[in-house]
């Protein structure tokens, strides 16, 4: 799979579910690949949309994702860690409010 099919996957994920492994992944791509988020949201608005994607969501799910975070850390394997208002940061700076 394409690395910027993987982050609009990603993207998708966050704002479905509250997971630290779909935040995580997200930001190491990130910041590996240098990706253009706005080539990325075109390929996520090319997708089946069951519901909308929005940042809202994406800022509740990482507000549970905080609070299991340390759960999910001790079932998975993380090469490094990230601080949490790194991963505050990307989210703020998502450039969209809503996918449908």
């Amino acid at each position: 799979m394409d690395i910027k099919e993987i982050c609009a996957e990603k993207i998708r994920a966050m704002s479905d579910r509250a997971r630290y492994r779909d935040f995580y992944d997200i930001y190491l791509l990130l910041e590996k690949y240098k990706l253009n988020l706005k080539k990325v949201l075109d390929i996520v608005k090319q997708k089946e949309i069951r519901q909308p994607i929005t940042k809202t969501g994406i800022v509740v799910n990482w507000k549970v994702v905080k609070t299991q975070k340390e759960k999910e850390m001790s079932q998975v394997y993380y090469a490094r860690s990230i601080k949490d208002t790194v991963i505050e940061k990307m989210i703020r700076e998502l450039p969209f409010s809503k996918i449908e």
